[in-house]
């Protein structure tokens, strides 16, 4: 049972964060939810999630045609961050981690309903080092990304914005190059520890594509503001019952 119930919140996560996000919260909270401990649940969502990252890339692949320049430099900058993120969530209290989950998930779904208002703050804020300063915020979010997953794609965009990226593909296509770097830095660590339970994450993974594939026929039949609802409307459901089952 316990695989199928992952299998699913792969393809509902999956699903979500192909049509408008916050999908890694729910396929965490089912992780924790079949028994995992967090700290584990959550090293299994990040080796999970990588999948989609890395074929989203490709479909986003043509869509980065000159930003070669700005990859060669800040990958390694990605790659630091997600292993220190990762460093950090292996130096957590597993206690201390348990009670911060919901809290977590919170700043998650907040993240998500502000997405859009972050980005266009973070585009006002602009100055003149804007490649330097969008390299460091990017850096920044590496790290909280290493460390938790969820909201780190509508971070990473603000990051990106404030970095003065503008075109919407080329940004989506420089999220999932850098949320692979920075998953798989972390995932090396995780490994190393014994962290990752990989049957529970490959049901997880299994389901991500799918759902990921599948969400592109769903455009056609629904519209991103119904989506983007229903999404919301899961984060919230999945941040009370975390609020719930850590603190009743």
């Amino acid at each position: 049972m316990e695989p199928l119930l992952l299998f699913i919140a792969g393809l509902v996560g999956g699903t979500m964060n192909a049509l408008a996000g916050g999908g890694s919260g729910v396929t965490f909270a089912a992780l924790v939810f079949t028994g995992m401990p967090p700290i584990i649940a959550n090293a299994t969502n990040t080796f999970a999630a990588t999948f989609g990252y890395i074929t989203g890339v490709a479909g986003y692949w043509r869509h980065m045609e000159g930003l070669w320049r700005d990859l060669i430099w800040q990958v390694p900058l990605v790659f630091i961050g997600g292993l220190i993120g990762g460093w950090l969530l292996l130096q957590t209290d597993p206690q201390l981690f348990s009670a911060a989950v919901p809290w977590l998930l919170l700043f998650a779904t907040l993240l998500f309903m502000a997405g859009p208002q972050l980005q266009r703050a973070a585009a006002r804020m602009q100055s003149r080092n804007v490649r330097l300063l969008g390299a460091f915020a990017v850096f920044l979010t590496c790290i909280y990304g290493g460390y938790f997953q969820g909201g780190f794609g509508i971070l990473t965009l603000a990051a990106l914005s404030l970095g003065g990226y503008t075109a919407v593909r080329a940004m989506n296509g420089l999220k999932l190059v850098f949320a692979t770097v920075s998953s798989v830095a972390a995932i090396l660590l995780f490994a190393t520890q014994g962290k990752i339970d990989y049957v529970g994450g490959l049901a997880v993974m299994v389901g991500i594509g799918i759902g990921s594939y599948g969400a592109a026929r769903l455009t056609d039949y629904v519209s991103d503001a119904n989506v983007k609802r229903a999404s919301l409307a899961v984060c919230w459901l999945v941040t009370v019952y975390a609020f719930v089952s850590t603190y009743s």
